[in-house]
């Protein structure tokens, strides 16, 4: 009798009723919540987390009969494990559209009061639709009702509010249409953009600079080689992304010049320590052939000479700042030149438009990019090439200079002695090799002769997979070929950069306590508020109001579709730092 239709007793459970439904459309249920962040509890437009659910066998399908916005609210039977909200203790459901739940009516059998008490997951091989409030599945309409958590419903979302699928929702295979996305519960080992993307930074190398005098000009080319190598590969996988869904769905990089300025700046970090040492050697010769001229000379006369050993040393240091500050540009063309991204992003749109990689493989077929030693050495020596006629230059004026000075001196002491010997012409060429120049060692650990050699580190570069590794022996830089090369090569044109914006003397101060009240939160302009937050309804709601010119009214309407692109496309131009 107690469970039987005819006698309801009025305890919970007496009568529990199971009911199987799906979730609705979120644009009827997301604004049951606050957004954001609020300080007013009070200010919540519904009652805790609830859900459109349409009930299967209660509900009609379709919009017709029952819209999902007349749906009844459903409420969440939490696990034990989110807790209730004490003591802070407290998990939010994670329930989206279109997703298959079942529960039971706490008013038992009234049936307007479901609660939610689980979900069924999505398997991998269902075809999700990718729209959501339709009439595509009715009463007398057959179809499935598998939908899309990205599904497009009512109300298009814009902006932040319109989710995008994470790396780890997306499979690395092309996926049939419609849907890119995994969306399944089941197929947790499936290889997703995620694991592509983690495994190609494990595999990026970071090069490691040896601090051991003798390795130190050895160690900046080998990161040249090591930074080309990281260029080289992700050119590959951008290339390999017009042919390629896996690289395309992997695939980071959305502005290739700006890639090649990076790569630039990094290669030009370690060309510095080239040029620094090249500085190196030209000052020790510098003041080794000044110490013969300071002995000939008078020792009052030798102050004047340190002076100008102080002046030469500065312009020295001066000259090699300059080459340092163009570094970036030189290395920048050596890259173009070296490497024609036009013309190689031409033959993978070629190569795509025949389904073939650059050996006639399938068009998917994975490739190694190699890069050897050689290729750093030759970028090494193309942009010394382009520097070699400054430091030249420089060189030689210092020596016509202390010549001249000498001169002087010379015809001073002998018209007042008679015997001064002849100091002319005493400060030979301070040029020379560029394999003397890289080979010079300048400083000696071993100060008193019996000191125990420091071991040199082996690691060249380090990578998060396999740790600290060293480039092959076969592949050690080599002084001698850097200068063979530096007389073969071209020189690299050089590239102008734009350099920084500078205060002039009308530039008025910048107060740091009120500068910049005009942008997010500190914003005081009233009319600035207003169009804030009209962008914010605008984005919560997708709809933009407008006036009705026959009623004069302000009413509201969803975006339509160029409205949306000619948005996105002004939020895409903003330069946003």
């Amino acid at each position: 009798m107690e469970a039987s239709t005819l006698f309801n007793p009025g305890f919970l459970g007496t009568n529990f009723s199971w009911w199987v439904g799906q979730i609705a459309d979120d644009s009827t249920w997301r604004d049951n919540i606050n957004s954001g962040k609020y300080a007013d509890k009070n200010s919540v437009p519904g009652w805790g987390r609830r859900y459109k659910v349409r009930i299967i066998g209660l509900h009609d399908q379709g919009q017709e009969t029952i819209p999902d916005d007349q749906l009844p609210w459903a409420n969440v039977m939490y696990p034990i494990t989110a807790g209730g909200g004490q003591a802070n203790a407290s998990q939010t459901p994670n329930l989206r559209q279109g997703n298959m739940v079942f529960g039971f009516f706490l008013d038992g059998q009234d049936q307007q009061v479901p609660v939610i008490m689980g979900v069924l997951g999505n398997n991998s091989q269902t075809k999700l639709n990718q729209k959501i409030g339709t009439n595509r599945v009715t009463n007398t309409t057959a179809g499935t009702l598998a939908t899309s958590g990205y599904a497009d419903g009512a109300v298009a979302k814009s902006g932040t509010a319109r989710e995008v699928p994470p790396d780890e929702d997306k499979s690395v295979t092309q996926p049939g249409s419609p849907g890119a996305a995994n969306e399944n519960a089941d197929a947790v080992h499936q290889t997703t953009a995620a694991d592509t993307k983690r495994s190609a930074k494990c595999k990026e190398k970071i090069v490691l600079m040896k601090a051991d005098p003798a390795e130190l000009v050895p160690s900046a080319i080998k990161g040249i080689q090591t930074a080309i190598e990281n260029l080289t590969t992700k050119l590959d996988s951008y290339l390999q992304a017009i042919t390629s869904y896996a690289d395309a769905v992997t695939n980071t990089i959305t502005n290739i010049q700006n890639l090649m300025q990076s790569f630039s700046q990094e290669i030009a970090k370690y060309m510095k320590v080239i040029f620094d040492k090249i500085m190196e050697y030209v000052m020790k010769v510098l003041n080794k052939a000044m110490n013969a001229v300071v002995a000939a000379l008078p020792s009052s006369f030798r102050y004047q000479f340190a002076d100008m050993k102080e002046v030469l040393t500065d312009l020295i240091r001066c000259l090699y700042s300059k080459l340092t500050d163009g570094l970036m540009g030189l290395v920048s063309s050596a890259l173009s030149d070296a490497i024609d991204v036009p013309g190689l992003e031409k033959q993978a749109r070629d190569r795509a438009a025949a389904g073939q990689d650059e050996n006639g493989n399938p068009a998917d077929a994975t490739t190694n990019p190699n890069v050897p030693m050689c290729t750093a050495e030759s970028l090494t020596a193309r942009v010394l090439k382009a520097a070699k006629p400054d430091i030249d230059s420089a060189n030689n004026n210092i020596v016509n200079n202390l010549n001249s000075y000498m001169e002087d001196i010379n015809d001073t002491l002998a018209g007042v002695t008679g015997s001064f010997p002849d100091i002319k012409n005493l400060i030979p060429d301070i040029g020379g090799s560029i394999t003397s120049a890289l080979s010079f060692a300048n400083i000696k650990l071993s100060l008193f002769g019996c000191e125990i050699k420091p071991n040199i580190a082996q690691s060249d570069f380090y990578t998060f997979c396999s740790a600290g590794d060293s480039q092959p022996d076969s592949q050690a830089p080599s002084s001698k070929s850097i200068d063979d090369k530096t007389a073969a090569e071209d020189p690299a044109a050089g590239e102008e950069q734009t350099p920084y914006v500078e205060p002039t003397r009308a530039t008025a101060d910048v107060n740091n306590q009120t500068s910049g009240l005009e942008v997010g939160d500190k914003v005081t302009d009233p009319e600035v508020l207003a169009a804030i937050e009209e962008e914010k309804e605008i984005g919560r709601t997708g709809q933009i109001s407008t006036v009705d010119p026959s009623t004069t009214e302000i009413t509201n309407r969803p975006l339509t579709q160029a409205e949306q692109d000619e948005r996105e496309a002004e939020r895409n131009s903003l330069d946003l730092y």
